[in-house]
């Protein structure tokens, strides 16, 4: 009867963790990837596709962790779930860092070359 509440909640926690990381990277990211990109449509665009990222990755975390969870207890899973959570935000930082770190690097190069 729980189990619907808790997958609940923990889909509840993952959006507000991910809106949290969100609202912190904005500006930064936002100023990052106008130095970065062309134009500014080009921003905003991997803005927004870093924000969705940021969002979808610790849900389908927590999705498929709430699968292979084979316990009753609400707490188990409700811990589990921020666990995946947090393990599905790591990794997708890691990701946009990852990418956005070879963007910085081609700039620095092209700077060095003039």
């Amino acid at each position: 009867m729980l189990t619907p509440l808790t997958l609940l909640g923990e889909c509840l926690f993952s959006a507000l963790f991910s809106l949290a990381v969100i609202r912190l990277l904005d500006q930064p990211l936002l100023a990052l990837l106008e130095r970065q990109c062309p134009d500014m449509q080009s921003a905003g665009f991997w803005r927004s596709y870093t924000q969705l990222m940021l969002a979808l990755a610790p849900l389908l975390c927590v999705l498929l962790f709430d699968a292979m969870v084979s316990t009753d207890d609400p707490l188990a899973r409700l811990r589990y779930g921020l666990i995946a959570s947090l393990g599905g935000l790591l990794f997708g930082l890691w990701i946009v860092g990852k990418r956005l770190g070879r963007f910085a690097e081609i700039a620095a190069q092209l700077r060095s070359l003039q």
